[in-house]
Parts: C-alpha cells; sequence; structure tokens
C-alpha cells in the first residue's frame, strides 16, 4: 500500500541533502517520489513526523552472526551445538533492526548456518534485517578459519567449492587470500598468502558467471595482488595495501571494507586469546597507515565491523564509524561508507534516499552527520517501508 511520511527533514541523496517542506512517498517498498508537502495527493495514508530527521538504514557489510561477540567467539561455539548457533544467529539479526542496521552480509558461518537465517528472514518467520550471505568460506586445505570452510586445493576443486555454496544460495562468495590474526591458536601467519591466483580466478570468474560478487579475506600484499588481479570485487581488511595495490584496484574497481574497529579491539583489549593479540599488535599500525593515506584516494571504501568476532558485539557499526573517523575526521564521508557506498558495493538499491531506492529509513531527533551518537538514538525503523520498530 501507499505511504506517504511527511514534516521530517529529509538527508537525501548520497550527501544527505536537507530537504525540508517535502515528503517521502513510498509505493511497494520503495521511494516512489520526494514531492513538495503542496503535492501531496489524497486517499494515500500520511504519517507525520514532525522535528525528525529521516536517514537511510544503516549497512554493515561484514559480519558474521552465529558469533557472540565475547573475547574469544571460537571457544563459545566450540562449546554450542547445532540448534545453540541457529538460535544465536536469529537473536543477532533481529538486534540489528532494533539499532537501525536494515542491511547485513554476513561472511562465514559453520554449517552455512547464516545461508538458513536469510532464507527464514525472506520468508518473513522471523524478523530481522536484510541479510546477504555467503555461508562457508573458500580456502586452502587449513586454510584461515577452517571451522566454517570448505577446503579447496587447485582451480578445479576451488570451481567446484564455489558451485556448492552457489547451490546452496548464497548471494557472495567468500574467500581467504590469507592467513589472519584470530581463529587458530597456531599455524597460520596473517601476511602469507593462502589461495593462489588461479584457485581465485576460478572462483571469481564462475562466481561472476552466476551474478554473485566475491570477498577477499586478504590482509598480506600478495594475497591482496592476488585477489584483485584474480577479479574479486572487495579486500576485506587489507592492511598493507599499497601505492600500487591502491592503482590497482582503482583500475580495476576493486572496493575496500577496511574493518578497522576489531582489529584495534583485539590488539589493545585483555582477554583476547594472546596468539591473536601479538599478530593484531603487529600489524595494526599498517592497517591505520593505509588507512589514513589512501581514505581520500577515490577508492570506493563500505564499512564492515567484523561484528561477532573479539570484543565486538552485534551490532557495532557505530562504533567502527567513529574509528574510522578518529584517524579521518570526515563524518559525511565516512557516513556515506554505511549506507550509500555500502549499498554500491553490495550491488542493491539501498542505503540513499532517493526515488526508485528500497524504502530503508531511520527517523531520529537529532541530525547525524554532525554527531555519529544520534544513531544511537534512533525513534523508528523503516525496512521496505514497513515500520519495524
Amino acid at each position: 500500500m501507499d505511504k506517504i511520511i511527511t514534516g521530517a527533514t529529509l538527508l537525501t541523496g548520497e550527501d544527505f541533502n536537507e530537504l525540508k517542506d517535502y515528503s517521502l512517498w513510498i509505493k511497494n517498498g520503495k521511494i516512489y517520489r520526494i514531492i513538495p508537502d503542496e503535492k501531496i495527493p489524497e486517499n494515500i495514508e500520511v504519517v507525520n513526523k514532525n522535528g525528525c530527521y529521516l536517514f537511510p538504514g544503516l549497512i554493515d557489510i561484514h559480519v558474521h552472526i552465529m558469533w557472540d561477540g565475547s573475547s574469544d567467539p571460537v571457544e563459545t561455539h566450540e562449546k554450542e551445538g547445532y540448534e545453540q548457533l541457529l538460535i544465536r544467529s536469529v537473536a543477532n539479526c533481529q538486534s540489528y533492526l532494533q539499532a537501525g542496521v536494515t542491511t547485513i552480509r554476513d561472511l562465514g558461518s559453520i554449517d552455512d548456518v547464516a545461508l538458513h537465517v536469510a532464507e527464514s528472514l525472506n520468508r518473513k518467520l522471523v524478523p530481522g534485517p536484510r541479510l546477504i550471505a555467503s555461508g562457508k568460506t573458500i580456502t586452502m586445505t587449513g586454510g584461515h578459519d577452517p571451522f566454517w570452510a570448505s577446503f579447496a586445493d587447485g582451480p578445479v576443486e576451488a570451481l567446484k567449492r564455489t558451485r556448492e555454496q552457489i547451490y546452496k544460495n548464497a548471494k557472495v562468495i567468500k574467500l581467504s587470500a590469507t592467513g589472519g590474526v584470530y581463529g587458530r591458536v597456531e599455524g597460520e601467519v596473517a601476511e602469507n598468502a593462502e589461495l593462489n591466483y588461479e584457485e581465485i580466478k576460478s572462483i571469481c570468474d564462475e562466481a561472476h558467471r552466476f551474478g554473485l560478487k566475491v570477498a577477499s579475506h586478504a590482509i598480506g600484499r600478495e594475497g591482496i595482488k592476488n585477489s584483485i588481479l584474480a577479479g574479486v570485487d572487495t579486500i576485506e581488511h587489507g592492511h598493507y595495501i599499497d601505492e600500487e595495490i591502491m592503482k590497482l584496484m582503482l583500475e580495476r574497481q576493486v572496493a575496500w571494507v577496511p574493518t578497522l574497529y576489531i582489529y584495534q579491539q583485539i590488539a589493545n583489549l585483555d582477554g583476547v586469546p594472546s596468539y591473536a593479540q601479538e599478530k593484531s599488535r603487529r600489524i595494526t599500525e599498517y592497517h591505520v597507515s593505509a588507512f589514513n593515506e589512501f581514505y581520500r584516494s577515490g577508492l570506493l571504501i563500505g564499512a564492515g565491523s567484523d561484528a561477532g568476532a573479539c570484543y565486538t558485539p552485534h551490532p557495532s557499526i557505530i562504533e567502527e564509524l567513529q574509528t574510522m573517523n578518529s584517524f579521518i575526521g570526515d563524518k559525511i564521508g565516512i557516513l556515506k561508507t554505511a549506507t550509500s557506498n555500502a549499498g554500491k558495493i553490495l550491488g542493491i538499491k539501498t542505503g540513499q534516499i532517493t526515488e526508485g531506492y528500497e524504502a530503508d529509513f531511520l527517523l531520529m531527533e537529532e541530525n547525524p552527520i554532525y554527531n555519529f551518537d544520534a544513531l544511537r538514538n534512533i525513534e523508528e525503523v523503516y525496512l521496505q517501508g514497513e515500520q519495524v520498530k
């Protein structure tokens, strides 16, 4: 049914341009028109939100809904059964909507839990945000995060593992091009390349043939470069991005999801497993340096919190935005990473108050472009035009 939201200050387009005395006309879950108040048609439901700011729903493009955000989430899931993992995942999804996060992308889950949750959300069996999930991550045998890995050695096996995730209705393919900081006590180096160029290219070619994007966990330089040359769509983390890598990313239109907050947490908080803290402290300086140097390079940057990982509860998108802003000091640009930029990275029309986009938006008393904490005091949340908070 049609619905018109009036009275609010609309923060429109990619740059959150303020529009007063205009109303939002919603039709079939999308933003149909942005119209002057004097042109509101008759016989359509009108909802008056005087004094509020209307802002696009937030997007977090790197989460793990089955993890609990404790000091050691792997330890938690090793103690729990599948049923508990599934219930926790559903509950975590519900917390996102209440916090104004209307779209999330899950990049790794044991037994494809996130794919099952995504299906339940699509069927409206449970409330939650729009969920784009990869299920298992494709890695080399014994690669990063083996607990939710689909092991592949060689291009043929990589092709098969990709087809398996497509068959299971994954909406994005996740691979590990390097080692990582957290997840394995020993036998893994964050900077080391894991899947090689030929394996990654096999994954990318097949995923793209079916219209899916590919996200690459890539910390070390060799793995980042392999990923870009092989055709991935996003670099997740990207600690060792340098001038040459940045130019390759621009040339090939590869986006960057830096996930800064999680590595600050692991490096600086007691209680995190010591092996992870040592590795994070070693590479965090490179991470921050790369972000400071290349934030204004023209790279398409999206906000991902890695929520669920160490000391990063669901949701943590505001903490990610605040961390980015602490290094750069560009509130509007940083907010775009969790709205319009993220929508572009996902390839869907959300993250903007723009005609033709999904009617995913928030209502609050304060303008968040001046104060991120306004996002902690959201009064109402709409997903595809329906009020969910």
